[in-house]
């Protein structure tokens, strides 16, 4: 810990709480459909929830019910300033993968408590709380968080990380073990991901931007061409 660093004063607290609510404010003003309070990944209220960076000894510090105090407080308000027929999630990081972090079985709690505090629905990510994680990547590999929340908490949840193909998508929702999934980085290599996956599995009925459409005749054109031709056997593919 740097010189510089030190533990938030209840003054500090309040600021930033207030903060967070005037940001609630602007959201609600500009239109947005659903509002997201970011508590994984290391970040300040993150760093309240995770006993490897909480070292607090005083009420906001100690047990997780401790530590979740003031990020709990935060939500409270920002749910309170926020439409109350719009929805609001959290996201959290459901593993630290550190030895001594949080763990799966403290996310279903974490997420029982925001449920509790008027949370609709927890985006389950992790990791990136401290340098030692080891996390154990894979395909699909954080969706059993969102499983083990959705199914144990009673809550929805938003399945996220290794998430690639639609039909990964459509098995994640049509086992129950998710509600949403996100996707990113395949947006980052693709932008047009979306489009090509509604296309591969036969949907047609997504919009595309009207300078796009002739790619989109395209591209179903082609894909039903690699289709027929899969489906030919060896010699009627050669004769």
């Amino acid at each position: 810990m740097s010189d510089w660093s030190r533990a938030m004063t209840r003054a500090d607290m309040d600021r930033v709480r207030d903060d967070f609510v005037r940001s609630t404010r602007f959201a609600a003003e500009a239109g947005f459909d659903w509002l997201e309070l970011h508590c994984a990944h290391g970040y300040l209220l993150s760093s309240f929830i995770s006993p490897l960076t909480n070292q607090r000894t005083d009420d906001y510090g100690g047990s997780l019910a401790k530590r979740l105090r003031y990020p709990l407080e935060v939500f409270g308000a920002m749910r309170a300033a926020w439409p109350q027929d719009k929805p609001m999630s959290v996201r959290i990081s459901a593993h630290d993968w550190v030895e001594g972090g949080i763990t799966p079985d403290d996310a279903v709690e974490i997420a029982r408590l925001f449920k509790a505090a008027g949370a609709d629905l927890v985006d389950c990510s992790s990791g990136q709380v401290s340098k030692k994680q080891q996390p154990v990547y894979g395909r699909m590999y954080q969706t059993p968080f969102a499983d083990r929340i959705r199914n144990e908490a009673g809550i929805a949840t938003m399945a996220v990380g290794a998430i690639s193909e639609a039909d990964h998508v459509n098995s994640i929702i049509a086992a129950g073990r998710a509600d949403l999934c996100a996707i990113a980085r395949p947006h980052l290599a693709n932008p047009a991901w979306s489009l090509n996956e509604a296309a591969k599995i036969g949907y047609r009925d997504l919009p595309w931007p009207k300078q796009y459409l002739s790619g989109k005749t395209q591209l179903e054109r082609n894909l039903e061409r690699e289709r027929a031709q899969t489906q030919e056997t060896p010699n009627e593919r050669f004769n």
